[in-house]
């Protein structure tokens, strides 16, 4: 009895996912370790327009 080969998904697939996890886990020590870097973003909230 040979040993079935077992579903893999591909190399690219895999280092997309480990890339989007890497990007999110420097995100969050660098908003941890430098706030200030990230506190003039633009965060979308409502301002009145003035004339």
């Amino acid at each position: 009895m040979e040993p079935s080969k077992k579903n893999k998904p591909h190399i690219s697939i895999i280092i997309l996912f480990s890339l989007i996890v890497l990007i999110v886990v420097v995100y969050m020590i660098l908003v941890t370790f430098f706030p200030a870097v990230f506190s003039g973003l633009n965060t979308s909230e409502i301002q009145p327009v003035t004339n």
